[in-house]
């Protein structure tokens, strides 16, 4: 469906940084446009009359940008998304010189062009001749760069990642120092762009010097840091394959990893040689994570495991190599995170392998210590950590989601690594950080970064989205803690406080995806409904994909943002409202300023329930509407809210057996408006079931159990299968009393050492694996019959429940195995107290059974179970199934209704406070 764009879009933002102004227009084509702090267009949008078609592009670059004749966009991609836009995205070009960072790109629906945004610089006065060579600038660069050493002086290393000396790239750069102010159209500077790599201190950056004057003008780090203790360069982006490895026949294996974070997780790994190295081959072009064994370098070397079974026994020690299973599951929970929510391969889109490096020897590299991870640009580097005082080994889920999170960046949006774009930067590998934990780890705090690394005196962690200011980061442009950005960046200043002004955009995810009300820094009083995590995560990455360019500013993601609402969920939507009212929350923009909103949403309809179970049942119901956008649903059960719901169903828990309930469903929408109930629905729960664990001989040719005694079991078996249910079989044994099991084997011909064992499920919860429930065991014998005893606990829940016998041939058989030869039976033992109980057998088949003061028909029962006394003596009752589970009571008043039961043998228990009657009886 065509979604439609709004009229305008105006934002006045009073406050001191560059602002995308609503430019006034009389093209009837344009609904909309926004201009930068240059004067130029950042972003227009289309209406119904226009007429431009996606391949128009020359046309609309000189219509609505006043391209020149001495310049030129040059396409460099096309992609389409899954709500059928086509982005086509264009470098502009000044008589064949590229101009940097300025990218244009046209989106279009269904051929038809509906919007454009982008960098575009109106260039005069520019000296395209150089008066300086590539040689002298180069010389200029590295006494700028003040390095001992640098790469391309170990051609060995610099062959084996793909680096080679730079020869310097002439380029036209806009005036990066002048972000937040107004950029005058002349000052853009030709220069050589240089790929700096320095191995003494450790440094990668791409550094521009201006082509007349030798100054450097703007150097862009492209290391990442997950904080601003350190700061580096970025590395190339070739592979580093390790020789032996890609020779040696591999086999990729699934493995339990004892994590140091994370717990025990699936892992792949590939089998090379006799051991099994840290190499996923099932993502991507790979997954691999290496060994830098605290050195400054990246070598091939591998973590290896001789049987697969990666365990803290053997990975959990002083040297921290548990790190390195972390580094390697949360590399690939990333992976998993942008291919299964964005549809993305890799952080490039094209598969790129996913290398980390573990016990990088960030000292040795020249910093000051090993408290720091980065993303160089090719592979993912991870320091030890010093322990108490600092962090421990920065290997953990959300670091990895981070790092890797600033290569989709790279290979997205291109934020310069400076002042507003630079915060933005650092935020969306916050955001993505927070998207994986929340994905793959949701135990975790998805709200806080670096919260398992921690372990400086007076921290939790080392960022907070929900609370920024609890770790010194400001929650709103220009408040507490916000650094000016009106400062030549470098190194020293964290490039104008790229680490610490991301707390403002970190905390509008966290306000879009959760909600929040209060007085932000400025005095903005703000109410704002979160969308839920999963709609923030889309257009957050719609933002940084399709919209933000390299030097776009908090007022231009604001732009943006709303723009990427509105393609995902519609102009007007609850998704638009929230986005504007949360930047807003942070002091960019304006609140939503549409119309106040007092109209609640239609009534859901069609209520109804399915699939119902002892404790759960499935509601369903049909979509309310609404003038905005109905943002969600509460679901109730009678009066009391039960839950809530963003889709048309909802999955109730917690009920309980044999139990009729009533339920209605509300809607409601971003202005707080709710519907009129639904229609009501009745459910009545079913009788509680438990499913017990297989487990079975998977041959009985040779032996099997030809007879079970205990208590008053006495079966003969004569089933032939690896597993026999004979649950309808059972027998009373009361709490301290001991009671003899005797099992006896049948062999065809040869008579084969067996062992056995016994199980009761003595707390009833459906397994065997509690203390005391593995009741007898015999070591393997051809001894036929084994007895043994057994004493029931003191502690044993009432009732029916499950006792399982188990033959295994040769060896002691556990509760829930399939082995090769023997059999495993199932019968049912009623606990009961050890006071006195008048307990009753009853002959299945008969209608009646009476005595001469008590009656209980029919049995078997269809419907109405009649009990009738010679006396109304007061009676109560419980039905139990044969698990000793209660799935109905009340007082006996003649007959009782169990249609509801499903078909099986039960119990009722009848008491008037002085005795106690059992009987069983069949269900049909």
């Amino acid at each position: 469906m065509k979604r439609k764009l709004p009229k305008i879009m105006a934002a006045a933002i009073v406050l001191t940084f560059s602002f995308s102004a609503a430019a006034q227009t009389t093209d009837k084509r344009v609904s909309q446009k926004n201009v930068s702090e240059n004067g130029q267009p950042s972003l227009i949008t289309f209406s119904d009359v226009s007429t431009y078609k996606g391949t128009d592009s020359q046309k609309v670059f000189k219509e609505q940008l006043g391209l020149k004749d001495n310049q030129t966009f040059r396409k460099v991609k096309t992609e389409t998304d899954k709500q059928g836009y086509t982005h086509e995205k264009f470098q502009l070009y000044e008589q064949g010189i590229k101009v940097e960072f300025a990218n244009y790109t046209l989106h279009s629906e269904n051929g038809k062009l509906v919007s454009m945004n982008g960098e575009y610089y109106n260039i005069e006065n520019v000296k395209l001749t150089p008066a300086l060579s590539a040689q002298e600038a180069f010389s200029r660069a590295l006494n700028h760069t003040h390095a001992s050493e640098y790469l391309w002086e170990k051609p060995q290393d610099a062959k084996e990642i793909g680096y080679e000396k730079p020869v310097g790239e002439l380029v036209l750069l806009p005036d990066m120092e002048e972000q937040g102010e107004k950029r005058t159209a002349d000052k853009v500077r030709l220069a050589y762009k240089f790929d700096i790599y320095a191995t003494k201190p450790l440094s990668r950056g791409d550094l521009y010097i201006d082509a007349q004057t030798g100054k450097a003008l703007f150097y862009n780090a492209a290391i990442k840091h997950l904080n601003d203790n350190v700061h580096a360069r970025k590395f190339s982006s070739s592979e580093n394959t390790s020789k032996a490895i890609a020779s040696s026949k591999k086999t990729i294996v699934e493995a339990n990893a004892a994590t140091r974070y994370s717990g025990t997780q699936t892992i792949q790994t590939t089998l090379s040689g006799s051991s099994y190295i840290l190499l996923d081959g099932t993502r991507g072009t790979g997954i691999q994570t290496y060994n830098s064994a605290r050195t400054a370098s990246y070598p091939t070397t591998n973590f290896t495991d001789t049987d697969n079974n990666w365990t803290a026994a053997e990975y959990n020690n002083t040297n921290k190599d548990n790190g390195a299973l972390d580094a390697h599951w949360g590399a690939e929970m990333t992976y998993d995170y942008w291919s299964a929510v964005h549809g993305r391969n890799s952080y490039d889109n094209a598969g790129a392998k996913i290398k980390s490096y573990v016990h990088y020897n960030l000292i040795a590299a020249g910093y000051s210590s090993n408290n720091n991870a980065f993303w160089n640009g090719s592979v993912m580097t991870y320091g030890d950590g010093s322990g108490t005082g600092g962090f421990d080994i920065l290997t953990s889920l959300d670091v990895a989601g981070h790092e890797i999170g600033h290569a989709v960046c790279t290979y997205t949006a291109n934020l310069a690594y400076q002042k507003e774009s630079g915060a933005m930067n650092e935020a969306f590998s916050d955001i993505w950080a927070a998207c994986i934990e929340y994905r793959a780890a949701p135990t975790k705090s998805t709200w806080l970064v670096g919260e398992d690394i921690e372990r400086r005196t007076g921290h939790v962690a080392l960022r907070s989205m929900s609370n920024p200011k609890a770790e010194g980061q400001p929650d709103t442009y220009g408040g507490i803690n916000w650094i000016n950005v009106s400062c030549t960046p470098t190194s020293s200043n964290d490039y104008c406080g790229v680490h610490t002004n991301s707390g403002v955009f970190n905390h509008w995810f966290y306000v879009l995806s959760v909600g929040k009300s209060g007085t932000n820094d400025i005095g903005s009083v703000y109410n704002v409904a979160g969308i839920g995590i999963d709609k923030a995560a889309k257009i957050a990455f719609r933002l940084e994909d399709v919209y933000l360019t390299s030097n776009s500013t908090f007022a231009n993601a604001r732009t943006s943002g709303i723009q990427s609402a509105i393609d995902l969920y519609g102009a007007g939507s609850a998704e638009v409202i929230a986005t504007t009212n949360a930047f807003y929350a942070i002091g960019v923009g304006a609140a939503y300023s549409g119309t106040t909103d007092t109209t609640p949403p239609s009534a859901p309809a069609g209520l109804a329930a399915s699939g119902t179970t002892g404790t759960t049942t499935n509601l369903t119901w049909t979509a309310s509407t609404d003038n905005v956008a109905v943002t969600g649903y509460d679901i109730y059960q009678g009066t009391t809210l039960k839950g809530s719901s963003t889709t048309t169903s909802y999955n109730v828990t917690g009920l309980t057996a044999l139990t009729t309930y009533s339920f209605t469903v509300k809607a409601k929408d971003a202005a707080g408006n709710v519907s009129a109930a639904s229609n009501a629905v009745s459910v009545t729960t079913t009788a509680a079931t438990v499913s017990y664990c297989a487990s079975q001989g998977n041959s009985t040719a040779d032996e099997r159990i030809s007879k079970v005694v205990f208590g008053t079991i006495n079966n003969t078996s004569t089933g032939t299968t690896g597993y026999e249910n004979y649950t309808a079989v059972s027998t009373n044994a009361a709490r301290g009393s001991a009671y003899a099991i005797t099992i006896t084997p049948t062999w065809a011909s040869t008579t084969y050492n067996e062992g056995y064992a016994v199980f009761i499920d003595y707390n009833q919860d459906g397994d065997f694996s509690d203390s005391g429930e593995t009741v007898w065991t015999k070591a393997a014998s051809k001894t036929t019959p084994v007895t043994g005893t057994i004493t029931i606990p003191a502690t044993a829940s009432l009732g029916a429940t499950r006792l399982r016998v188990s033959m295994k041939y040769n060896a002691i058989p556990t509760a829930c195995e399939g082995f090769s030869y023997g059999q495993v039976e199932d019968y049912t033992v009623n606990i009961t107290a050890s006071g006195t109980v008048e307990a009753e057998q009853i002959v299945l088949g008969l209608d009646t059974i009476e005595t001469a003061s008590f009656a209980l028909y029919p049995n078997p029962v269809e419907s109405e179970l009649n009990v009738l006394f010679s006396e109304d003596n007061g009676y109560s009752y419980k039905i139990i199934n044969t698990l000793g589970q209660q799935l109905g009571s009340g007082q006996v008043a003649g007959s009782i209704d169990v249609s509801k039961l499903s078909t099986g043998i039960y119990l009722i228990e009848l008491t008037n406070g002085e005795k106690k009657i059992v009987k069983k009886f069949a269900k049909k």
